[in-house]
């Protein structure tokens, strides 16, 4: 009895040891540390404020803004709003910032990199030194928005439509997509609603889509195609993708339909080969004599 007891604590420790070499592998990328301590820390993130954001977003408008190669996104993230032409002002700190670069036909190469690397280095520096916004501005998604979140957002960009006729516009919906459903909302509207636009009717014959993300407002008369993805600026936090190429929009779809891989896509390890394996060795230990690892951490929680 004694040699099994011993046996049995002595396999109990060896699955204990590969459980946390696999659950290493399977979180590489994330975080080695305990889910005790990766909660503490996660909580410590600082999260992205959205208004902010769209706050400054605003400002780099015409007539005060007419492009840069520093885009608006870069210079927001660090708390940078457009006040006038070629600057751009701390909101936190007031100091002043100038976005001018030299004409690209004018000068070569060098002289224009090196002026923008310059900006690029000032969006720091230009601060002051106890300005909080120096350090930039968190991620869009440190964590995923609920479907609930998510839905709320898409109603608030719905509040105007009901002035507008669904035939005032034309777009193209993939064929393969499956939208959420919102009584007495088209997939037309949701369509471009979850894409980030909102959609007004200011004057007879024309319709006006707006993106709070980008700034970008475009005006198109009643009965002509709107392109509700590449009518963004190219920065657009609603159309980032990840590094499976499944964009930020695309995402929230996923999340309201339920069809969300259980799995992190922030991992970079998911679908690899060595991935495969980890959780091949992980339901092996699972279905052992001795159960060491929760279930919940294998099988995706029912709905």
């Amino acid at each position: 009895m004694e040699v099994d007891s011993a046996n049995s604590r002595h396999a109990a420790l060896l699955k204990r040891k590969a459980t946390d070499s696999i659950n290493e592998i399977l979180n590489y990328g994330q975080s080695s540390t305990s889910p005790q301590k990766r909660t503490k820390k996660t909580a410590q993130h600082k999260i992205r404020d959205i208004d902010a954001y769209k706050k400054i977003i605003k400002t780099y408008k015409a007539p005060t803004w007419y492009g840069c190669a520093v885009t608006p996104r870069d210079l927001a993230d660090f708390g940078w709003a457009c006040v006038k032409k070629d600057c751009v002002q701390c909101v936190e700190c007031e100091q002043y910032l100038s976005t001018s670069l030299p004409n690209i036909c004018k000068v070569s190469f060098n002289v224009y990199n090196s002026s923008l690397q310059d900006i690029h280095q000032k969006l720091t520096t230009a601060h002051r030194t106890t300005c909080k916004l120096r350090t930039g501005a968190p991620p869009f998604r440190i964590t995923e928005p609920s479907s609930k979140e998510i839905m709320e957002g898409v109603q608030g960009r719905l509040s105007d439509i009901k002035n507008i006729e669904e035939d005032e516009f034309k777009v193209d919906i993939p064929s393969d997509l499956h939208l959420p459903k919102l009584e007495g909302v088209s997939d037309k509207f949701m369509y471009v609603a979850i894409l980030g636009w909102c959609v007004s009717k200011p004057k007879r014959g024309a319709l006006i889509f707006g993106c709070d993300y980008c700034a970008r407002e475009l005006a198109i008369r009643t009965g002509n195609k709107f392109d509700a993805i590449h009518n963004h600026e190219r920065w657009c936090p609603r159309i980032d993708s990840d590094e499976h190429g499944e964009t930020s929009w695309q995402s929230d779809i996923n999340i309201v339909m339920n069809t969300k891989n259980y799995f992190p896509h922030h991992n970079k390890y998911h679908g690899s080969a060595i991935y495969r394996e980890a959780m091949a060795a992980r339901r092996l230990l699972d279905n052992s004599l001795s159960t060491i690892i929760s279930p919940s951490l294998i099988t995706p929680p029912s709905s």
